[in-house]
């Protein structure tokens, strides 16, 4: 049975243009789990928030920036012909089952690589899953999966506008102005005794 690797080969050897989508795919993995993909989708859009006034016909649409990306991953681990050194690919299947649902259920985000998004790991937490054995399909499982994007916290330092780093450091210099000048200074004397309070 020829791999999705073979079949871009063959393609070259007859002639036909590769198919560079083919030669990019990458293994699918969730931090040092891996598994096989069936079915991947990814979900994103704009966080809009629709006001419509009292007597007006025109509602006005407000963005408030890009929603959270979520994936929903349809993945399977499955028995192998004969053991090899990867987790993956092993006559028993539930060494690979065992080590994903580890790793789903861990705390904390972790990076997801999936097969057609080979730019780099996505850094993602997963909420929810779903595993599903059947006894007519022995020797192999389905993984129904949910990553959210992680993100950043909002404490951390994020780059600023450079006007309004600048406007926010000339106010700060005008506050430590004013109060400096708004303090009695002290007077010399003029017989040499100390200032004169």
């Amino acid at each position: 049975m020829a791999s999705i690797r073979d079949l871009s080969q063959v393609a070259a050897e007859s002639g036909q243009p590769s198919t560079v989508w083919r030669d990019q795919l990458l293994p699918a993995r969730f931090r040092n789990a891996n598994f096989h993909v069936e079915s991947s989708s990814k979900e994103n859009g704009r966080r809009i928030v629709t006001h419509q006034f009292p007597k007006k016909e025109d509602p006005y649409s407000e963005d408030m920036g890009r929603q959270a990306k979520q994936f929903s991953v349809r993945g399977y681990c499955i028995v192998f012909p004969y053991d090899t050194n990867v987790d993956l690919y092993k006559r028993d299947y539930r060494i690979a089952r065992d080590i994903l649902i580890n790793e789903l259920e861990k705390r904390g985000p972790g990076a997801l690589q999936l097969p057609t998004f080979p730019k780099s790991p996505l850094y993602v937490v997963c909420p929810k899953y779903r595993v599903s054995e059947e006894d007519r399909f022995g020797g192999f499982c389905v993984f129904d999966m949910t990553f959210v994007e992680f993100g950043f916290a909002p404490a951390r330092n994020q780059p600023t506008d450079p006007t309004v780093d600048l406007m926010n450091k000339s106010q700060a210099m005008r506050q430590q102005t004013l109060s400096a000048l708004a303090q009695p200074s002290p007077r010399k004397n003029t017989a040499g005794f100390g200032p004169i309070r």
